[in-house]
């Protein structure tokens, strides 16, 4: 077994551990994603049969046809009431709330009103008496509640910082002795006082008039938890007031009242430890939450038309010792809420399915211990996969990494259908996912280590499109070079030596590095190839290896950008008291070779050749003329219609016999400043002055520039010249000096003197 498999192996495990890590975090995307896994997973166990003891009367459509729109008075509600008591049922859960009074008075009511009216004789006052107490449908549904002896009522609750409909109100002392009867019956806490768990904690609530909650036997509170999309899952198990009231929710409450046994709940240190309700255990979060255990869309459940319980067309056996839960579920009259399985789900069915879980004892669940399975299955499913990737190929790994992924489908799918388990779904597919492709993805790096290794060796000097060309063709490797036309630049900085003595080595390398970088950034923007840094000077080169057509023009837009940022940089060091620099630059285009020149172990992609030594020449010559760019004639000629540039001489640089023009290069075509088109129009007068021995008259011209320009440095270079020229040709005629003599045939060439 070799090292390279061995790497796959730690490399499955390395990424395995990272996948626990973003297990922890739990982080929002997962969630989502790990919540609609969920939802598949209850929806492909498709819908599941219900009992009989849970029945769902319903103010439907059927029923506002026959009884007439919605809000119904409250008398029929009333009468609604009675005849399910009447009937036998067991409790009668009402979630529809009524937080105001009823001001509509039936016709009936009104006709019985005037019929006794005649009998009794006129009398106003009596009258309006005798109207206000018949048609008072809000004394008759209380009186109906209480005669029931088996109601319980819903009321609404907001938690602490989260917004409430319109009407709820900050909780008081009214509310609370309104709901005292509705707390849980049996609490045992074992945490401590002075550290109690933090509950669910109500802030507003929505109720029922006071004389409703009073007749009724029992109340408990309507709240869901929708998650972040939407869609209702949970539901709390226990809401808090002030951390010492402790409330159940309308589902257990009519429950309890079915039964008449009391529910307990056990808090201990971490949080909720268990809902008991007749001996059985309703598992909860740590914050008392529960996973609503659906069994299908809407109308799983039955549901009975109130229209026919009022009519008496429903069977005595149908309603007697049924838990029955009034609700609206017809258009626009009832809340409706987002299941895993329907869109408009009633929240009344809502409640009866948490009724019907609690008599089946059929939950779902996610006990204390269940994140450690999710974290060894994330484990075994890495090391599984790190195992066979010691054996397999890539393809056939996937193979089995897809079977492995059906595998843990099946059992996960299992778990929920048979145990009620609630896995983490998500995580070990992406666990998976995550160790497959990174395994894969580094033996395709191991396989191209050698284009890597080339990509990190000439990324410091290429730019990007250039490395891309030589990692998809190594064979330019190879040693060798080819002889073209490029562009070659040359750059140093003035005075460097002095400023290197006078810094600190830290120092030093602080700010030839902070200066490097920016100018090599610019010239790889302008798609240079840098060649080498010599201390402060840096040496590149244009149109090679990528050839394009533009190279010099390039190189001469990359040198008026690092001269303006060198600009910018100057006036930040002078600000932070640190040296400025000033850089000079000299650029060639003519045939040159480039390639890798060295040994088989050891190369540098570099060019040579006189058109690279003149761009060099180039470089110091700004030192006589007093510029910072100069380019050759040979480079004038491709860029002259797109750059402005000033003839400044012809000169024979050290070692060559051969004059050549030289430039200096000013700015982009179109932007030069008009006083300065000015200036430059009388230094090319005075130039050719000074090239038909006019010393006199080229002085005076030189020193027009300088008025226009300030500092001209060429200018001054050429007074200087020809002053020196003057002193020559008296002392020529006055035969004191016959050795410097200006030929005849003078052709204005400058010969330089050193490098």
């Amino acid at each position: 077994m070799n090292r390279y498999l061995l790497n796959n192996f730690t490399i499955a495990l390395f990424l395995t551990l990272i996948s626990i890590s973003i297990y922890s975090l739990n982080l929002p995307f997962f969630q989502l994603l790990d919540l609609k896994a969920y939802d598949v997973k209850l929806t492909a166990r498709g819908t599941r049969p219900v009992s009989d003891q849970v029945v769902i009367v319903a103010i439907d459509e059927q029923s506002l046809q026959q009884e007439g729109r919605w809000p119904w008075p409250r008398s029929k509600l009333a009468r609604l009431i009675d005849q399910l008591s009447a009937s036998g049922a067991a409790v009668i859960g009402v979630d529809i709330f009524f937080p105001e009074r009823d001001v509509y008075v039936p016709f009936e009511t009104l006709d019985s009103a005037l019929v006794e009216q005649e009998i009794l004789g006129w009398d106003s006052k009596k009258t309006a008496g005798w109207l206000r107490q018949v048609g008072d449908s809000d004394k008759l549904f209380a009186q109906s509640l209480l005669n029931s002896d088996r109601s319980v009522l819903g009321y609404l609750v907001v938690p602490r910082n989260q917004l409430g409909k319109d009407k709820t109100e900050p909780m008081n002392q009214q509310h609370l002795d309104l709901l005292d009867f509705s707390q849980y019956g049996l609490v045992h806490r074992s945490d401590q006082p002075e550290d109690k768990v933090r509950l669910p904690e109500i802030d507003k609530v929505n109720m029922s008039l006071p004389e409703f909650m009073d007749a009724s036997n029992n109340a408990g509170f309507v709240h869901y938890l929708p998650d972040r999309d939407g869609v209702v899952r949970r539901i709390p198990l226990v809401m808090s007031y002030g951390g010492e009231y402790l409330f159940p929710p309308l589902s257990l409450q009519v429950l309890q009242e079915a039964t008449k046994t009391p529910l307990m709940i056990n808090i201990v240190p971490y949080g909720v430890d268990k809902v008991m309700f007749n001996k059985v255990e309703i598992p909860t979060t740590a914050s008392g939450d529960y996973f609503v255990n659906y069994y299908g869309p809407a109308y799983t459940f039955r549901h009975i038309p109130a229209s026919d319980v009022l009519a008496g067309r429903v069977p005595e056996k149908d309603l007697k010792g049924k838990i029955i839960l009034l609700g609206a579920t017809a258009a626009a009259t009832y809340d409706t809420k987002t299941t895993p399985f329907d869109p408009i789900f009633p929240g009344v069915e809502a409640h009866a399915t948490i009724i019907e879980n609690v008599l089946q004892e059929d939950f779902i669940q996610r006990p204390p211990w269940i994140d450690l399975l999710d974290i060894s299955l994330m484990l075994i499913s890495g090391i599984f996969l790190g195992i066979i990737f010691l054996k397999f190929n890539a393809i056939a790994s996937g193979i089995l990494a897809m079977a492995g992924t059906v595998a843990f489908l099946g059992f996960d799918f299992y778990l929920l259908n048979e145990k009620g388990l609630l896995i983490h779904t998500v995580y070990p597919v992406f666990t998976q996912l995550f160790v497959y492709t990174g395994v894969t993805f580094y033996r395709f790096a191991f396989e191209e280590r050698k284009k890597r290794f080339i990509q990190d060796a000439f990324g410091q000097y290429l730019a990007p499109e250039v490395v891309k060309q030589v990692v998809d063709n190594p064979n330019l490797l190879k040693l060798g070079g080819d002889r073209k036309i490029l562009t070659a630049f040359f750059s140093d900085v003035k005075g460097f030596s002095s400023i290197s003595e006078s810094l600190t080595p830290k120092q030093l390398v602080e700010l030839l590095n902070e200066f490097l970088t920016e100018m090599t950034d610019i010239l790889m923007a302008n798609e240079g190839t840098v060649d080498k840094f010599e201390g402060d000077s840096i040496i590149a080169f244009f149109g090679a290896p990528l050839p394009f057509e533009d190279h010099a023009t390039r190189s001469c837009l990359a040198a008026l950008g690092m001269q303006k940022r060198l600009t910018e940089m100057r006036e930040k060091w002078k600000q932070e008291g640190r040296h400025e620099l000033y850089m000079r630059i000299g650029i060639n285009t003519g045939p040159m070779v480039v390639g890798n020149m060295g040994s088989a172990h050891r190369m540098d992609y570099t060019i040579m050749g006189d058109s690279v030594n003149l761009a060099s020449r180039l470089e110091g010559a700004n030192k006589v003329y007093g510029s910072n760019i100069l380019i050759s004639g040979f480079t004038y000629d491709f860029v002259k219609g797109t750059l402005e540039c000033r003839e400044l001489d012809r000169i024979r640089v050290f070692g060559k016999d051969q004059p050549v023009a030289i430039y200096e290069v000013l700015c982009e075509k179109g932007t030069l400043d008009a006083s300065l088109q000015e200036a430059y129009s009388v230094f090319a007068e005075a130039l050719d002055l000074y090239r038909h021995k006019q010393w006199e008259k080229a002085i005076l011209q030189f020193k027009q520039c300088i008025e226009i320009k300030k500092g001209d440095g060429p200018s001054d270079t050429f007074i200087e010249r020809c002053e020196l020229f003057q002193k020559i040709e008296k002392r020529s005629r006055r035969g004191s000096d016959k050795t410097n003599v200006i030929p005849e045939d003078w052709d204005g060439v400058y010969t330089m003197q050193s490098k």
